[in-house]
This record gives C-alpha cells, sequence and structure tokens, in this order.
C-alpha cells in the first residue's frame, strides 16, 4: 500500500519559481518516485490568492517559515512559525485558511472544517527536527490575503 505523503511541505521562495514545486520536494524530501510526486503534488497545488499570498509574506517577513497543508487532511492552508524566537518550545504558530473577501477571525471561526486537522498540521511540522517543540500552542486564523498579510506582519 502506498505511504501517505506529508501533511506539510516547507514552502520556500526559490521553490516558487517552478510551476509544480510540490514533486520537486515530494521526490528529493520524502523520497517519492517522480511519477508518484507528480500526482501527489495537486494535494499541495496553490489556487487564487494563495501564491500571492505567500510569496509576499516570505519576502517581508525573512522571520516566517511557511508550511503548505495537504488540502485533502482539512489542516488548513499553511502553518506559519516566527523563527525569531530561539528556543522551539516559543516559537509563535499560526495555522492559517485564506478566505477570499473574509475578513480576519481568529480561533478558527469561518473556516467550517477546514482547520479540523489542524493539530496534525503542526504536529508535522514539530517531526521536523528543531522547528517547534511537540504540543506546541497554535492559533487559528481565516480571512482575506490583505488581512492575513497585514496582521502577520504586526
Amino acid at each position: 500500500m502506498p505511504r501517505e505523503p506529508p501533511i506539510v511541505l516547507p514552502v520556500l521562495l526559490p521553490l516558487l519559481r517552478h510551476a509544480n514545486p510540490w514533486a520537486l520536494l515530494l521526490a528529493r524530501e520524502e523520497g517519492h518516485p517522480l511519477s508518484t510526486a507528480a500526482l501527489l503534488s495537486e494535494r499541495y497545488a496553490l489556487k487564487s490568492d494563495e501564491k500571492p499570498f505567500v510569496r509576499e509574506l516570505l519576502e517581508r517577513k525573512r522571520n516566517l517559515w511557511v508550511f503548505r497543508c495537504d488540502q485533502r487532511r482539512f489542516a488548513g492552508d499553511f502553518v506559519v512559525v516566527d523563527m525569531s524566537e530561539p528556543r522551539p518550545a516559543r516559537r509563535r504558530v499560526v495555522v492559517l485558511d485564506l478566505k477570499m473577501g473574509a475578513p480576519l477571525v481568529l480561533g478558527g471561526g469561518g473556516a467550517g472544517i477546514q482547520l479540523t486537522h489542524a493539530q496534525d498540521a503542526v504536529e508535522g511540522v514539530a517531526a521536523r527536527a528543531g522547528l517547534i517543540a511537540p504540543g506546541t500552542p497554535y492559533e487559528l486564523a481565516t480571512g482575506d490575503k490583505d488581512v492575513m498579510l497585514a496582521w502577520l506582519r504586526e
């Protein structure tokens, strides 16, 4: 039986230049054959305002690391980790779900079932050694790209 792909993949600015960076990451980091990686990559595809959002966020806030969530796992769109805190257990973590035209809502309201497995996404980031500690608390946020960018820049 094929193994489940990771719930999160890192988003890096250089990778955003590629049409399908997820296939590259799945092949390189997870060891999937390219044919399998190409099929699995659809789970991480950036839609509508997601690519401009993540590009602008990474360009403006170099202290933030962003992870794309598997869209079939109801874990939100992205996990954002503020790396400016040197202690992994104290780093700020936000799981967010973009909603076009929506106001900023903290706590996950307005996301429906899209944030049901946010904890799994955070634990997926924690599994990457040294980023955050297992059980790190996190915030849930939903809203439009522009309001989300403004909030994350504060």
